[in-house]
Formats: structure tokens, sequence, C-alpha cells
């Protein structure tokens, strides 16, 4: 059996230790290389720097929904809008306008015309039978038509000539009235030139007045074409009566408007035994 040298033996432990560097080596390299790699030199950097904001918890944004918006991106308005119908102005009795929804159903209030004071009511009804003369004949059927002549307006009151043709012959010049009372044109009196006629000591009748102003305010088509002169002659076409009623049919022509046919309404009323007639409309048929 031979014993080793101790010059070999050195040699061999110089090997081992040789060895052992080079695996160090190797185990350390390829540490140092996943640490690169997983950006532990960011971690270190971090951890050496601090972070101001590393107490507070982010909670973490879900994602948004289609048609959604996320804060600080471009999207549709959150603010409400106003209603996309339109509204309409509606104007009430007493002159105020106000608005309304486009399907509330609401409609304008049309103000109904102040009635005449009870001196105007008076005076009408006075010129009225004080008119007897000409009213009486055109209800009885004496009169075949009226010529229209010039208008004169002065103030409330209109003025119109007319030349007023009887059936039997003959005809007979005069003046027809008609006053405004509150913007609603009312006739008042017909009268023969030289005439003023009587009126009646008895005070107005409530019911006649009343039927008066109601029906003359609600046909004004004829009056105020009498006044801007829309007719020249009114021809008479026949008489109805009744009990205490009278219709007159009538055509009116040769003016501006053109030619229509319309109805005089009257009624009577027992003055003193003496039965008087009374103008309540002129319609327009």
């Amino acid at each position: 059996m031979t014993d080793s040298t101790p010059g070999t033996d050195e040699v061999a432990r110089s090997r081992k230790s040789l060895y052992t560097a080079l695996a160090v080596l190797v185990l350390v390299g390829a540490l140092a290389g996943a640490f690169v790699a997983v950006g532990g030199i960011d971690i270190v950097a971090d951890l050496i720097a601090g972070d101001a904001d590393s107490g507070d918890i982010i909670a973490p944004v879900p994602p948004a929904e289609p048609g959604e918006s996320t804060p600080g991106e471009p999207g549709e308005s959150t603010e409400p809008t106003g209603s996309a119908e339109p509204t309409e102005t509606a104007q009430t009795a007493d002159g105020t306008t106000g608005e309304t929804g486009a399907t509330s159903g609401t409609s304008a209030t049309t103000p109904v015309a102040k009635p005449p004071t009870g001196d105007q009511q008076a005076r009408m009804y006075a010129e009225q039978a004080a008119s007897q003369e000409q009213i009486g004949k055109l209800v009885r059927g004496e009169i075949s038509s009226f010529n229209l002549g010039t208008v004169s307006t002065s103030g409330s009151t209109a003025n119109v000539r007319v030349t007023a043709n009887y059936a039997a012959g003959g005809s007979i010049s005069g003046t027809m009235v008609l006053r405004d009372y509150n913007g609603i044109w009312y006739f008042s009196s017909i009268t023969r030139d030289g005439s003023s006629g009587s009126t009646p000591s008895a005070p107005g009748d409530s019911g006649v007045i009343s039927a008066i102003i109601t029906a003359q305010a609600a046909n004004q088509e004829i009056p105020a074409g009498i006044i801007s002169g829309g007719y020249k002659t009114l021809t008479v076409n026949g008489v109805s009566s009744g009990s205490g009623t009278a219709s007159v049919r009538i055509t009116l022509s040769g003016g501006t408007s053109p030619r229509t046919a319309g109805t005089i309404t009257c009624v009577s009323k027992d003055i003193g035994g003496v039965k008087y007639w009374f103008i309540t409309s002129f319609t327009k048929n």
C-alpha cells in the first residue's frame, strides 16, 4: 500500500476549492438575473425613497357599463334637460298671460263685452220707442227697401243717411243712428227728416233691453258693414210675425262687401195700450 504524497493532496484540494467557487459564482449570477427580471431594483429604490401615498387605500374602479362614461372621459351629460314639448301662451279674461303645457287642453278666454250703462240703456230704449213710425212700417211689410247713403261718424255715434222705399210707392228720407257702447255697435233709431218721434213716459222694460243688448252684441257683422260702407242697399224680402215677435228677411248688397242675406229680428211691448216694436238684432244668415 502506497501513501499519497503531500504535493498530490494539495493539488486535489485546490481543484475542489476552484469548483466550489465556480458553483457559487454561477448561483449568484442566476439569482442576480432573477432579481433584475422581477424588478427588484425598483422595489429596493422605493423602499429606500419611501412613498408619500403609501398609507392610502385605493379602491379598484369597476369597468364601465355599455353606454356609461367614466369621470374625466367624454360622454353624455348627466344634467337634467328640459321637456322637448313646446309651451303655449294663454290669455286670460283679465288680459294677463301665462304659459301652459302643450297638452294641457286649456284655451284662451275671450273677455265678455261690458254692457251699456243704465243711462245708455234707457236712451237706447227711448230712441227706439221714438222710431215707431218707420219700425212699425217695416214690421207690417210696408217698406220694400232702404237705400243706405253717407255715413257720418262722430265719437261713439254713427249717423247713416237712409231713404225708405215704400211697397205702395213713394219714398222718404231720414237718418238711422247707431251708437258704440264699449266697443259694440247698437241700433238706436231710424226717423224721417223733420220728425223726432214721441217717447213714452213709462220706464224701459228690462226684458226688452236685455234682449237688445244680448242679441246685438252677438251680431256685429251687418252693423259694422253698414258703417264701413260695405252695404248700400237693404232689400226686404218678406216678414214673418208671431206672438210678440217679427222676423224681417233681408238682402244686403251694392257696397264693398259681398252680397249677403240676413234677418232683422223685432220684439213688441205693450206700452199704455199701444204696441211698440223694438229691433233686437241684425243677423247675417
